[in-house]
């Protein structure tokens, strides 16, 4: 009865207030990078300040939206560089990654670069220093993952990249975009693999019981281990990894579980196809700017 009443209180405070909170962070990473560029100091907001501010504003949104964060390989975290390559099902996959590694690893993240225009969260992404992808561009997407591998290497960070490049919202692993491990490999940076678990059961935030998520920390792949590796069998060989442990998750679930899980699985299918279609209008709409610009040219 007291832990109903608990989530009871922690679903109005969600309702009202935990959004509102979100906003005004995102609001006040963007006044710091605005003030370091205007005073032309990177040391006036460090990104050592920056990234203490949102790993703390993160922990707190997951614990109020009612998500539990289950860490499995912690020891698996590195403390230098890493390409971390998870799975990508839901908007909040970032906010489950910031907790489970960044008390460990400082982040940055590749975006796309529609989430600028985000009031929530762009003061997020461009507190951590994130890179923004134009999915239509190829020529502009291959500078932006050089810059990034670059980046990462030189300042010992981390970097979430989804490889399958847009999120599947029926949980089932999309392809991967094997030309993301081309720069890892060139700039002998160590991969690592990531499975998360849980997230299409999470996405009930006003449900009175707490959500687990499981995040799955593999071991990283060193750059010795991969460097001399063909591009297309290491991306084989990591979505297979991710692949196996959500097929065992799905296996290992009661008949009951794998029941709802089914049942919203086919819901998700239906937004999949329509996220799909708005994907390829986006793309379509990007292909004709560029060539109208190349044609003005």
């Amino acid at each position: 009865m007291l832990e109903y009443i608990k989530n009871f209180f922690r679903i109005i405070w969600f309702s009202l207030f935990e959004v509102h909170s979100l906003k005004r962070g995102s609001k006040k990473l963007k006044k710091w990078i605005k003030k370091n560029r205007r005073e032309q100091d990177p040391n006036l907001h460090p990104f050592s300040k920056r990234w203490k501010y949102i790993y703390k504003k993160i922990r707190q949104f997951n614990r109020r939206a009612g998500i539990k964060i289950k860490v499995i390989g912690e020891e698996n975290i590195p403390s230098g560089s890493a390409w971390i390559v998870p799975n990508h099902t839901s908007n909040l996959d970032g906010f489950y990654l910031i907790e489970a590694l960044g008390s460990k690893l400082e982040l940055t993240s590749v975006a796309r670069d529609g989430i600028k225009k985000s009031r929530l969260t762009s003061g997020y992404f461009l507190g951590s220093d994130s890179f923004y992808l134009n999915r239509a561009n190829i020529r502009e997407s291959f500078t932006v993952l050089t810059q990034t591998a670059q980046y990462i290497k030189k300042n010992n960070r981390g970097v979430i990249i989804f490889p399958e490049g847009t999120r599947s919202l029926s949980t089932d692993l999309l392809d991967f975009k094997c030309g993301n491990f081309k720069f890892p490999q060139k700039y002998a940076i160590p991969i690592l693999p990531i499975t998360i678990l849980g997230t299409l059961q999470a996405k009930h935030f006003f449900s009175f019981k707490y959500r687990e998520i499981k995040v799955i920390v593999h071991k990283p792949i060193k750059s010795i281990q991969h460097i001399k590796l063909p591009t297309d069998i290491l991306c084989r060989n990591i979505r297979n990894t991710i692949k196996n442990e959500l097929d065992k998750y799905q296996k290992n679930l009661s008949p009951k579980e794998l029941k709802h899980f089914l049942k919203l699985k086919e819901k998700s299918k239906v937004k999949q196809y329509k996220k799909n279609l708005k994907l390829n209008k986006e793309i379509q709409k990007s292909l004709e700017e560029s060539v109208e610009i190349e044609n003005d040219k």
